[in-house]
């Protein structure tokens, strides 16, 4: 039994793209951290630091969205299971989509779940509109980054989707969906709609 304990609106969302993207058979359980359901002593056993998303796999317990797509993409992405190919038998490529994944996560994952936060998914007496250039000027440099590799690519590795692209367009989305403006990256838009129109990530977003 594999289950996934997170909303599918946060962070839980990258997982599951993942595990549809490779056809594994897992549960939601859709833990509310704004609910307070992450602090309940039931939560904290799987997960002491009361966040989201946890992964429960036959008694196997992780956090951390990043340690499970590792986890779940070398496990079984290796593998070419419907066409998907996640990770990599390669150990150079396997290091760039290591260096990619915590390159979202260290620039990226916290300025875009903000960005989506203040522009439309707080309650409107606590977003700060004065937060949003100031997220916009952080992700500009990081962005121009990505925009500049993928020149002539058209996923992060070249030729096929990977864990990366994953990874960086389920953190991007969070801004597309506010509206945030992608057209001064000419590389960097066509990708985005490429990875987002994938069957998988279609699929997740019509059940939301």
């Amino acid at each position: 039994m594999r289950i996934i304990h997170g909303a599918p609106s946060g962070r839980a969302n990258y997982v599951i793209w993942a595990m549809k993207e490779m056809g594994l058979d897992f549960e939601i359980n859709p833990v509310n951290p704004f609910k307070g359901e992450t602090k309940k002593p039931e939560y904290l056993a799987l997960n002491p630091l009361g966040q989201v998303p946890t992964l429960e796999e036959d008694g196997f317990i992780l956090w951390e969205s990043m340690a499970i797509n590792f986890y779940l993409a070398k496990n079984y992405g290796a593998k070419n299971n419907g066409g998907s190919l996640l990770w990599s038998d390669d150990p150079r490529e396997e290091a760039e989509i290591t260096q990619w994944s915590l390159f979202g996560i260290l620039y990226l994952d916290k300025q875009v779940v903000n960005y989506i936060l203040h522009k439309m998914a707080l309650p409107e007496d606590m977003r700060d509109p004065a937060q949003l250039p100031k997220i916009e000027k952080t992700l500009t440099p990081h962005l121009k980054v990505l925009d500049d590799h993928l020149s002539g690519k058209d996923y992060m590795l070249g030729g096929r989707f990977t864990l990366a692209d994953l990874n960086l367009a389920a953190m991007l989305d969070y801004t597309r969906k506010s509206g945030f403006d992608f057209s001064p990256y000419a590389n960097l838009q066509p990708w985005l709609a490429r990875c987002l129109d994938r069957p998988a990530r279609q699929e997740m977003n019509a059940k939301r």
